[in-house]
């Protein structure tokens, strides 16, 4: 019995060989009448084969590391990898001469605006017309802006109106003072008097009054020039034959100010110029430096006037004179 729990040394693989082909025979101890089975020596001596086990583990062991790097840089790539885009600017095209281009927009007029008398008409979405300013500031100053060298129009009898306003009166443009009563024909315009004859400007049979009932305003203006609508009564436009033009934009004075802080913040001023400042009967206003815009408002500061004349495009101031007569007869109704 000893001898089964003795440490024997491995045999010989060759020994181990044939002991494994002979016939097992089960071996018994008998101890006190008892007997035990026990497992035949050849088995019991038999070489274990660790190594190759432990060689296929690590084989194992690598080529899961190795497959499951894979996976991760495949999962990374597809997944994770921001992909590259390739962006190609395109220069938009630039024409040549642009500020001119633009100068020039307001000359190239439908010839169905060309026409007389005061027919409303509505003008075409293209037209370069300033719209109403309800939702912008100050209104664009193209003459200041466009850097055209203005000049006022030709006066051959030095009375103060250009031969083409002449002409739109009935004055004549050789005589200074056309209905002889003392006073020259510019200063009776200015005056709203009729420099063609007797009485107020109103008898003049050339020129009208204008009404706008949605803003409760009226003012004179030449016969002869057509009266357009862009887009509503808060953008207005009195036109001449040669496309020269008053326009009259209203927009909301929303933070209800003065018209001297609304035209300081709108210019970035600090002071109003008193030859600057302008008044009508029932209105205070100011007056841009160059004569060519009127800012006005109403007692109650609900709107904001702005009066333009724009030559068109061109260099010559026909209608100075028009314009202020415009502006002197502007009337707000209470």
């Amino acid at each position: 019995m000893f001898d089964f729990f003795k440490k024997n040394k491995p045999e010989p693989l060759e020994t181990a060989t044939e002991e494994i082909s002979k016939p097992v025979l089960e071996e018994q101890v008998k101890t006190d009448n008892i007997v035990i089975h026990v497992m035949p020596a050849r088995f019991r001596n038999q070489p274990v084969k660790q190594d190759s086990a432990k060689t296929i583990g690590l084989f194992i062991i690598v080529g899961g590391a190795v497959v499951l790097l894979i996976a991760s840089a495949a999962l990374y790539y597809f997944l994770l990898r921001k992909p590259s885009v390739v962006i190609t600017e395109e220069t938009p095209a630039v024409t040549e001469n642009n500020q001119s281009d633009q100068a020039n927009q307001t000359s190239e007029t439908p010839e169905a605006l060309i026409a007389t008398g005061t027919e409303m008409t509505t003008l075409p979405l293209g037209d370069e017309i300033a719209t109403t300013t309800a939702a912008t500031t100050t209104p664009e100053v193209i003459p200041a802006e466009s850097g055209l060298s203005l000049s006022i129009g030709a006066d051959s009898d030095n009375d103060g109106l250009t031969d083409t306003e002449e002409i739109i009166l009935n004055t004549g443009a050789g005589l200074s003072d056309s209905d002889g009563d003392g006073y020259t024909d510019g200063s009776e315009l200015i005056n709203l008097y009729n420099p063609a004859g007797a009485g107020k400007l109103t008898d003049n049979s050339n020129i009208s009054l204008y009404e706008n009932k949605t803003f409760a305003y009226n003012l004179l203006y030449p016969l002869a020039w057509q009266i357009s609508v862009n887009g509503g009564d808060d953008s207005l436009m009195f036109k001449s034959g040669d496309n020269q033009f008053v326009q009259i934009i209203i927009q909301p004075n929303m933070s209800k100010e003065t018209i001297e802080e609304w035209y300081m913040e709108q210019l970035g001023i600090l002071t109003i110029s008193e030859a600057d400042r302008v008044s009508g009967v029932n209105w205070q206003g100011v007056k841009s430096p160059d004569g060519l815009n009127i800012y006005l408002m109403d007692k109650k500061q609900n709107y904001i006037f702005n009066l333009t004349y724009n030559p068109g495009g061109g260099s010559i101031l026909e209608y100075t004179n028009i314009f202020q007569m415009m502006v002197k007869s502007f009337n707000l109704k209470d």
